[in-house]
């Protein structure tokens, strides 16, 4: 019995191992229709299908265990009515409850539970397997989190340039363009609010919303709300990806686990599942073409750099500023042809042929609309300075430099409409920004106000011993990272962060200092979490005191930030049904 149930668990992780973004995208496809990425889109059809499918799964127990001779005919056929009697009592009470984004999320909880259940007693499974099956239970309770946050948020909330379906501007207006048109605007794209975004995640969305409104006859609107159904499976991807990358650095145990649980739950990631613009989908691209990099890197062949062409490219079709990632990719194809000399030649081939692949996927767009209307490559639409947003009269070195306590009064981003002041230091708007987004504030916690605030906290000493830890790997030597590669990542880290903070000078704006801007970058603030940890679990190494000290403190920052996350969105989670 135990060897079949290995068979069954090791067989089920290597399919998982092998197709996660197959497999997560079905799972996401599956969902789609019992609730179309809403609360108020759980229908009585659905629950009725959920609730036979329940009935069918208990009757197939009640026949295994008679089967089994665990029960007589007579205690099975008794179960068997109790359980269809509970079935039919707990989704009567579904099908009247104002809380059936809540429960539905709990049933997709539930069934993760389930399964941690049947692989926790077995025995004899291989320390690779058990690793991976507790990878697999963090990243699914990061689903189960993302899943919660998108069934309550609906499309107009919590959303950055989306403004409204139907509407005349912004990325509703723009996947409306191409669902109703079938082509490429064919005016200049300045004229219309967010349509100078290159098309692919649009592209995308109007193809999401055509199949399920024109072939599958779903609402107009619930086909709209079902994009985020399509965002959630993005920010997996993105969650699927750093677990690849961290463990392309040959961490284990704790030392995965801490860092993959900091990203599976991190607040710009719940928000970005919901969030249905162009943001998420351009990060996915980003981590894709991190991984990719190091995989060719380490073997680099003319498949390897043609994966990274496609992620940059395709990258640079979804939002141009995937393109940022470039200078460090292009360092460490310097560094490997200066490397093997030998190999001239062919990796000249390969970098040509990286050339005809990304630069016409990735500039086709700045092209057309250069050629055709005269739009800036670097083109992007500026608030005017009357703006309620405007904060361009403060000087920006006093803005960098202005860390007064009047700042930290509120941990939420403020907004002059707030009747407080408009956030103007771009470092202390990200660390606000990052957990609670631009909309989220004290509304939202009347009755436990104290959690964000210690929240914020435990997050920014989080990011601090982070950054320090990070500065210290990067000039520490002999864990198993190449000098190359540390640069590689810091190049990564230094031009979004620069990025970031020079455009926070050119477009003085409160939005413009938004976490989603320098979002790939946790991935490189979480990696040093998983070294310290690893170097200290390390029996090899010299200074294990201060270490145990460095890893335990940065281990219990990240289970509190992992805890405190739960804690704070559960209040974001239930907020719209105080409204009900």
């Amino acid at each position: 019995m135990t060897l079949t149930k290995n068979k069954i668990i090791e067989s089920v992780i290597e399919m998982l191992g092998k197709h996660p973004f197959i497999s997560t995208f079905m799972v996401c496809l599956i969902l789609t229709p019992f609730c179309y990425g809403s609360n108020f889109n759980i229908s009585g059809e659905a629950i009725f299908i959920l609730a036979i499918i329940f009935a069918t799964v208990s009757l197939l127990f009640c026949y295994k265990k008679y089967k089994e001779n665990y029960f007589n005919k007579l205690r099975s056929i008794l179960l068997a009515i109790c359980l269809l009697g509970l079935n039919i009592s707990f989704f009567t009470i579904f099908g009247r409850s104002e809380y059936k984004g809540v429960i539905l999320a709990l049933m997709v909880g539930a069934g993760i539970f389930a399964v941690g259940m049947y692989t926790k007693n077995a025995s004899g499974l291989s320390n690779s397997v058990k690793e991976k099956i507790n990878s697999f239970y963090i990243m699914s309770f990061g689903f189960f989190m993302k899943f919660f946050y998108v069934l309550s948020t609906s499309v107009y909330s919590r959303q950055n340039d989306v403004h409204s379906f139907g509407g005349e501007d912004g990325h509703a207006a723009y996947m409306e363009y191409l669902l109703f048109n079938k082509h490429l605007p064919n005016f200049d794209v300045r004229e219309v609010y967010q349509f100078y975004h290159p098309p692919l995640h649009h592209t995308i969305c109007a193809a999401w919303i055509d199949f399920l409104e024109n072939c599958c006859g779903v609402d107009h609107n619930w086909a709209r709300e079902s994009l985020q159904m399509l965002t959630l499976f993005y920010s997996m991807a993105c969650l699927i990806l750093v677990y690849k990358i961290l463990k392309h650095f040959k961490l284990s145990g704790p030392a995965l686990y801490v860092p993959l649980a900091i990203f599976a739950v991190h607040p710009s990631f719940l928000i970005l599942a919901g969030s249905i613009n162009n943001d998420i989908l351009s990060i996915v691209f980003i981590f894709a073409t991190i991984l990719c990099t190091l995989k060719w890197y380490q073997n680099p062949t003319m498949k390897n750099i043609l994966k990274i062409a496609l992620a940059i490219g395709l990258g640079m079709m979804t939002k141009l500023s995937v393109g940022l990632i470039a200078p460090a990719t292009a360092f460490v194809f310097l560094v490997v042809l200066i490397k093997n000399r030998k190999n001239f030649v062919k990796l000249i081939k390969q970098f040509l042929a990286f050339g005809a692949v990304c630069c016409p996927l990735g500039l086709w767009w700045g092209i057309r609309n250069f050629i055709k209307f005269k739009v800036p490559f670097n083109y992007i639409p500026k608030l005017e300075l009357d703006s309620f947003q405007y904060i361009g009269n403060i000087p920006y070195f006093e803005r960098l430099t202005d860390f007064s306590s009047k700042q930290f009064s509120s941990v939420f981003e403020q907004w002059i409409y707030y009747d407080t002041y408009s956030e103007y230091n771009p470092t202390i708007a990200f660390l606000k920004n990052s957990i609670f987004g631009e909309s989220i504030n004290e509304t939202y916690f009347e009755k436990g106000v104290f959690i964000p605030q210690l929240f914020f906290v435990i997050a920014t000493f989080l990011v601090i011993m982070s950054f320090v830890i990070m500065i210290v790997y990067l000039f520490k030597k002999n864990q198993g990272i190449k000098w190359e590669i540390k640069v590689f990542l810091m190049i990564v880290y230094g031009t979004f962060m620069g990025n970031y903070y020079i455009f926070c000078n050119t477009f003085p704006f409160t939005c413009t200092q938004n976490f989603r801007y320098i979002a790939p970058n946790l991935l490189i603030g979480i990696l040093p979490i998983g070294l310290i940890i690893k170097d200290a679990m390390s029996k090899n190494n010299e200074k294990k005191k201060a270490l145990n000290v460095a890893s335990i403190t940065v281990t219990g920052l990240s289970v509190a930030f992992c805890a405190l996350t739960v804690f704070t969105y559960i209040f974001v989670f239930l907020s719209i049904y105080e409204t009900i």
